[in-house]
């Protein structure tokens, strides 16, 4: 298991006009590299063509640029790399590294379970959603189906040159997303949401999460971190470092640029105090006219079938609960010796429900990262480790012995 640092904030606001946060906890938030992978496989735009080897190469760069110490403990940026690459590229690590993020927080905080509970992003919201979400204007990246209700999540980021990943002061665009996202919220009848917050920089990864100061959220924040490290800490005083206030207003709304926009608008070298990613824009690229091509179970379904056609023939032991599997092993090495090795696979028709994310943690032991849903399987092992058999997968995926 591989963790980020994290910073848990409540904020709240105040006579209609301020935002006050206040640190809710700290801690060590587990990050699954398969389902970092995952995200990014089946962020496919449907009106192109499907190929399982850009899929391929995509993880595998991605991959190449994260750090692990043996399989766990904190995942690291090889940030001389992501310093030294392209606007595009950097934003690319970041994309996928964000959304990993957010998905991280929902299954930490909310108990939000990947093959169990659905995700749907905002782009691509089913008929009987969109009469309840206006079409335009601000609004969230992903909305989580959890038992509770619905709770809208928004995954931003920032490049961080300070040796600290995370500042003590606010910065203005994150006052700004929370500012909109409020607005938002009230403009949807006080619709539940979140933010994570995603730093980059020399000294890792970390990530802030912004929770508003609701009742839901009050049983179980003590006690979702794998490590046991969230706490709160009442002999902490306030400070800037604790709490943050700022005015609920400061400037007109508007929507948010496109990428390409933002991208043409900022074309320059790496920023370390200035460069503000939007996470999501480009990861679900293509999805903003996908409402018309079916729910986004039925995207997801076409994506599996074009990339099974295109991916390798399945090895004769390659089965997984009685399923063919395509795809095949590739090294993370796109920028020097490998430090993982992944496999993308395809089944040939959906798997069973697998388990949950914290069970499938206690099942492999830190071995390896393993994801199933639907059709995709992602599996991420250290290049030190063994290759999982599969039955090992059907174990730690599904409730085979």
């Amino acid at each position: 298991m591989n963790t980020v640092q994290a910073r848990v904030w409540k904020f709240r606001l105040e006579n209609g006009s301020e935002v006050v946060a206040n640190v809710l906890g700290q801690g060590h938030l587990p990050v699954d590299l398969a389902r970092l992978v995952h995200v990014n496989a089946m962020a496919c735009d449907l009106r192109r063509a499907l190929d399982y080897r850009t899929k391929q190469l995509e993880v595998s760069l991605l991959l190449s640029y994260l750090d692990t110490t043996g399989g766990q403990g904190p995942l690291k940026l090889d940030h001389h790399a992501f310093a030294a690459s392209s606007r595009h590229i950097r934003g690319f690590v970041s994309e996928c590294s964000g959304l990993g993020m957010l998905t991280a927080a929902g299954e930490a905080l909310f108990a939000w379970q990947d093959g169990n509970d659905s995700l749907h992003s905002f782009d691509a919201l089913p008929k009987q959603l969109l009469r309840h979400y206006n079409a335009e204007g601000v609004r969230p990246d992903l909305l989580f189906h959890l038992p509770a209700g619905l709770v809208a999540g928004e995954a931003r980021g920032r490049h961080r040159g300070a040796q600290e990943l995370l500042p003590k002061k606010p910065l203005a665009p994150q006052k700004d997303r929370l500012r909109e996202l409020a607005a938002w919220s009230q403009n949807h009848s006080s619709h539940d949401y979140f933010m994570s917050w995603v730093w980059i920089g020399h000294a890792g990864v970390a990530v802030d999460i912004f929770l508003p100061e609701v009742d839901r959220w009050d049983i179980a924040l003590t006690d979702v971190w794998v490590d046991g490290n969230l706490h709160e800490d009442p002999g902490i005083a306030e400070d800037e470092s604790t709490q943050w206030r700022f005015p609920l207003q400061s400037r007109p709304l508007l929507r948010r640029p496109e990428i390409s926009n933002d991208l043409r608008e900022h074309d320059s070298a790496l920023d370390a105090d200035a460069e503000d990613i939007d996470l999501m824009a480009s990861t679900f690229s293509g999805l903003t006219e996908a409402r018309h091509m079916g729910t986004p179970q039925e995207q997801a379904e076409e994506v599996a079938t074009g990339l099974f056609r295109s991916a390798p023939e399945p090895a004769a032991d390659a089965v997984l609960a009685g399923i063919p599997v395509r795809g095949n092993w590739v090294p993370a090495d796109q920028l020097g010796p490998a430090r993982h090795e992944v496999f993308l696979g395809v089944l040939a028709e959906r798997a069973p429900v697998p388990v949950n994310f914290r069970e499938r943690l206690t099942r492999t032991e830190g071995r390896f990262d393993a994801c199933l849903d639907g059709r995709l399987l992602t599996v991420v092992r250290p290049i030190a480790t063994p290759v999982p058999t599969w039955s090992e997968l059907a174990h730690v995926l599904l409730n085979n012995a």
